[in-house]
């Protein structure tokens, strides 16, 4: 029964420079051994559209996308989506009018910058329009990321967004974001709504993710894998640590990376 590899993208396999020649190879020699693999990210559609499908990576068998506002198919196409209720991105707007952060929201096709108080932009979120507040109001957002270089400054806001939308969405702290989703939204909660409900028969989930967003996901793996250069926090909530995805890879198709051998790997 073929095994089903989660796999976060920013920080984990996409990187400043793209994805690694070795993470490209060991993906594809993953699919063809006969395994699935499922993205499950903080970024839009349009956002995983440019870094991995227009760059002709392997297509993944499924997509989690806005931190696990929507479930895709291989070609992008929605099978699950859950939006924003009306009028949180004018609350988000409210709280950061006058913090150094950029902010953005996303709809189905494409991602928008309300404003941005940083003078400059980050490459996780390659490509947007501007857009108005007002505009964007008419629109059916599914995320709302929050661009804050400062990590003190992500602390205090995620706590601060997360009093004032309590009722009505999910912040999740990502890196240098802040993710804002529908609530209830998690990677985890996704992830296992894919793994009930859509997936066909399978062997072993096994995530790979280095951030705070993706211990949900991880909360729901047979084996839970990150980056030795992750947070601590997430290392010492995760089965093993790797230096990237080839490594785990290789291990997972060789037959050394079970679930009773993570402590014997280094972190």
């Amino acid at each position: 029964m073929n095994d089903v590899l989660v796999s976060d993208l920013d920080g984990t396999v996409v990187f400043r420079d793209g994805v690694r020649h070795a993470d490209r190879a060991a993906l594809q020699r993953w699919h063809d051994a006969g395994n699935t693999l499922v993205l499950d990210t903080g970024k839009s559609i349009d956002a995983v559209r440019r870094v991995w499908h227009d760059e002709g990576l392997l297509l993944p068998d499924y997509v989690i996308a806005f931190t696990g506002g929507v479930i895709t198919d291989a070609a992008l196409r929605p099978l699950v989506e859950h939006s924003h209720d009306p009028g949180t991105l004018a609350q988000v707007a409210d709280v950061l009018d006058d913090e150094q952060v950029a902010l953005y929201a996303s709809d189905i096709e494409r991602d928008y910058e309300v404003f941005n108080h940083v003078g400059r932009t980050s490459t996780i979120l390659p490509t947007f329009k501007p857009a108005s507040l007002q505009w964007l109001s008419t629109r059916r957002l599914f995320g709302i990321p929050v661009f804050v270089p400062q990590q003190p400054d992500q602390v205090r806001i995620a706590a601060e967004l997360g009093r004032v939308l309590a009722s009505c969405a999910a912040v999740h702290r990502n890196q240098d974001f802040i993710d804002i989703v529908p609530a209830g939204a998690t990677k985890g909660s996704a992830l296992r709504e894919l793994v009930d409900h859509v997936l066909p028969a399978h062997g072993r989930v096994i995530t790979l993710g280095d951030s705070w967003n993706d211990l949900s996901m991880h909360e729901q793996a047979d084996l839970s894998v990150t980056l030795r250069s992750a947070p601590r926090e997430v290392i010492d909530q995760c089965d093993m640590a790797v230096d990237s995805a080839a490594e785990l890879i290789e291990r997972l198709l060789g037959g050394s990376a079970e679930p009773n051998q993570a402590e014997t790997i280094p972190r």
